[in-house]
């Protein structure tokens, strides 16, 4: 009996490093995932560039915000692009009156903070932004694709 009781425990530690072991990359994160901060449901695009970096797409409230990012460990970190015509945010399709709850991500180089994406052991993830009502955490999952029949 001690010898099962000891076999199960081995294998129990041994998939839990095998688990821990696996490397998070880019491919992780693609795809779209449906967020939920501030009672506002968020989508996330989140494209794999070369190595560690992804751009993505931020909409919410009507408007589109460009990201782009860098993977270390389990975390992206994100922050807005500048446009190359003028060094401010590209215009945003959205609906006025509406951002006084959630801005557009942090524009790169403006001081704004940058958002965070967590990739989680159940495959969901976590984050945080900050608004102009101050830090806001939000979790995610991922949208789920229909098989073709």
């Amino acid at each position: 009996m001690l010898k099962i009781i000891t076999f199960a425990a081995a294998l129990a530690v041994a998939s839990a490093a095998s688990a821990q072991e696996k490397k998070i990359t880019t491919a992780d994160f693609a795809g779209t995932w449906n967020i939920e901060a501030m009672s506002h449901q968020i989508a996330l695009v989140v494209e794999p560039g070369e190595g560690n970096k992804v751009t993505a797409t931020m909409m919410m409230m009507g408007r589109d915000t460009l990201l782009k990012g860098e993977l270390t460990d389990r975390t992206l970190t994100l922050v807005g692009v500048k446009s190359e015509v003028n060094g401010t945010m590209p215009p945003e399709h959205g609906t006025p009156g509406h951002d006084h709850d959630v801005p557009p991500a942090a524009a790169a180089g403006s001081g704004a903070k940058p958002i965070l994406v967590t990739l989680q052991e159940d495959g969901t993830i976590v984050g945080e932004m900050v608004t102009n009502m101050g830090p806001v955490k939000w979790t995610g999952e991922k949208l789920k694709t229909k098989k073709k029949s």
